[in-house]
């Protein structure tokens, strides 16, 4: 018998390709230096702090990057899942041309047993539209510098240790939906004026539309298990006296941790090729030379990446620059 003819088999080859040229195209486009950086400076700042950070950071592969803020390994190179940096996510740009460079707008390491402050580079993710830390054992007061980060929509900081009231500069977050802190008892005070209402069930029997960004029903600010009650007065003088009074991050400030971090990759990647010797030994003179101009370099690279941040205190969130960037985020 005549073996069986494989049927509507013609057109695979073709979709995977083109959906692998697809893959391919999204992967050329590079993420914003200011986000490189950030991610960088993160990594330097929580990297050897616990067991689990350092578990979390080992798959980092920051030793593909450079001065210039180019990696090799890019972080937005597959935008669902960062392309090997765990945890980083660069979603709603898609369709952006690939000349465009990418923000990252996600950044969610649940469930990690993850210990100390919360990291300050978060606060240089201009972009961010979720932190997601929950169920981890992080301590610590809540930064006010978040209040710079007008795109976000979610931060979910569920059972943690954290302490200290909710800044009051989180009520510039307008576009903030979901504000989950339950269960960290050592939170206390008012809820600012600014940020979401209290839990609301959203859907077809209430006032309350849902969101595409999550499957919960339950929407807006919870704190079952702290010690937060009611909300705060406005703040006197408004947005306007909060907003002069806060001071957003650039990478410059992170001049001396991103050099010492740089340091240590370069004294690893020596270590490595001596161990391979598969290259010659430097000369003293070339050596001295390539010491001198990588801080140069580094340098010139955070001023430039500064140089793109927003202005301070306030910045023109990414969704009016690009008004497609969250479709379907919303409804």
């Amino acid at each position: 018998m005549a073996p069986a003819r494989c049927r509507g088999r013609g057109p695979v080859l073709p979709l995977a390709l083109a959906l692998a040229l697809g893959l391919l195209a999204a992967a050329a486009a590079k993420t914003l230096e200011r986000d490189v950086f950030a991610l960088l400076a993160l990594y330097a700042e929580v990297n050897g702090r616990d067991p689990e950070w350092t578990k979390a950071m080992a798959k980092w592969p920051v030793a593909t990057c450079d001065v210039t803020g180019a990696c090799g390994t890019d972080p937005c190179g597959f935008e669902w899942q960062g392309d090997g940096w765990e945890g980083v996510s660069c979603r709603y740009q898609e369709n952006w041309d690939k000349s465009i460079p990418r923000v990252v707008t996600n950044f969610h390491l649940p469930k990690r047993g993850l210990t100390g402050p919360l990291p300050k580079a978060l606060a240089l993710l201009a972009n961010v539209t979720e932190l997601d830390f929950d169920t981890n054992k992080l301590s610590g007061p809540l930064p006010p510098e978040w209040g710079c980060l007008r795109n976000l929509v979610e931060i979910d900081l569920t059972k943690n240790q954290l302490t200290g009231a909710i800044p009051q500069q989180w009520g510039l977050l307008h576009g903030l939906i979901e504000m989950e802190l339950d269960g960290n008892a050592g939170l206390s005070g008012c809820v600012p004026e600014g940020t979401p209402p209290f839990e609301r069930w959203c859907g077809t029997f209430s006032s309350v539309p849902c969101v595409a960004f999550t499957t919960d029903r339950l929407l807006g600010t919870s704190t079952t298990g702290s010690a937060i009650r009611g909300r705060c007065a406005p703040h006197p003088g408004g947005d306007a006296a909060l907003a002069s009074g806060l001071r957003c991050p650039t990478v410059e400030d992170q001049r001396q941790p991103l050099t010492r971090l740089f340091a240590q990759l370069r004294r690893q990647g020596q270590g490595q090729r001596q161990g391979m010797q598969t290259q010659p030994a430097p000369t003293q003179g070339q050596a001295r030379g390539a010491m001198q101009q990588r801080p140069a370099a580094l340098g010139a690279a955070l001023d430039a990446a500064a140089a793109s941040d927003p202005p301070e205190p306030a910045f023109t969130p990414v969704a009016q620059r690009n008004p497609g960037l969250f479709s379907g985020l919303l409804p």
